[in-house]
């Protein structure tokens, strides 16, 4: 059963790194928190099932079809909700992310279904479960473990040698220095927007095999991915992932040996256990003052 436990918590603590990670690319680039990130995984994972299952695309390209689909989402929910309002304060961009999560969630209820509507998601293998030294593996988890580490791998190395991924940590480090050389902060703002959807859309196809799809999954999701982010450090991408893995584990060991009713607790103790003994993260650092 142990085995089991962890393989299973390690799946799905990547893919919360996956809307960690997205989390953390929003707060670093404009400080705020985007609450709607639960609801652009969910819309990703609606998107992948209107490619792969309504519309009869091909496996792969449908979830590819959905990552593209969430990351113009992403676009467009800044442009047209939170650009207006960066200048308003955090507070308002706040408030914002609250009405674009209720908008989206109202938007998949109406398209996919209502309240108590769960969905199937077909997996990518249907090969029955795997015994790995007796560690019990299903494909399907192997294909999103696998994934998301892929993915994470490709987003560090998009930040690392790319252009717009240096330019998006230069306005995380100091946006007004940024501003003087010449960088078009509005700009990078909705491509951080974008890439956190896209990164959450990814989670979701990838998850979407492995649990079923439903209009509200997405509230459940941003709190477990909240909590891998700020366990981490909300300031660091490699913190995200540690802090997913970490949530994985907890969620899937207090289930199997407490209780599945404590399951969804879990992440909210350990958000307040981060917050009481290491508020800035385990790769947060040490508290720095600004003159």
């Amino acid at each position: 059963m142990l085995g089991y436990l962890i393989t299973s918590g390690l799946a799905l603590g990547a893919l919360y790194a996956l809307v960690a990670i997205g989390i953390v690319i929003v707060f670093k680039s404009t400080g705020a928190i985007n609450l709607a990130q639960g609801e652009l995984f969910m819309l990703g994972g609606f998107f992948a099932f209107m490619f792969h299952v309504q519309m009869g695309y091909p496996y792969i390209p449908s979830l590819l079809l959905a990552v593209v689909a969430s990351f113009f989402i992403g676009a467009l929910t800044y442009q047209f909700a939170f650009r207006p309002l960066m200048k308003a304060g955090l507070v308002s961009v706040l408030l914002a992310s609250i009405a674009v999560s209720f908008l989206l969630k109202g938007v998949a209820r109406n398209i996919w279904g209502g309240v108590g509507d769960y969905i199937p998601f077909p997996p990518m293998i249907t090969a029955s479960a795997i015994n790995l030294n007796g560690f019990i593996v299903l494909p399907q988890q192997l294909v999103a473990f696998g994934a998301s580490i892929a993915l994470m791998l490709l987003i560090v190395a998009y930040f690392k040698f790319t252009r717009s991924g240096k330019w998006l940590q230069a306005i995380a480090d100091n946006v007004k220095a940024a501003t003087l050389v010449g960088i078009r902060v509005g700009a990078l703002h909705r491509l951080a927007f974008a890439l956190g959807a896209a990164s959450a859309g990814a989670a979701a196809v990838l998850m979407a095999p492995l649990t079923l799809l439903y209009p509200d999954i997405g509230f459940n999701l941003f709190i477990k991915a909240f909590a891998a982010a700020v366990l981490g450090g909300l300031h660091s991408i490699a913190g995200a992932v540690i802090g997913g893995l970490i949530v994985g584990l907890v969620e899937a060991l207090v289930a199997g040996y407490v209780g599945s009713k404590f399951q969804d607790v879990s992440a909210f103790v350990v958000i307040m256990l981060v917050l009481v003994f290491i508020p800035r993260g385990i790769m947060g650092g040490k508290a720095m003052r600004k003159v």
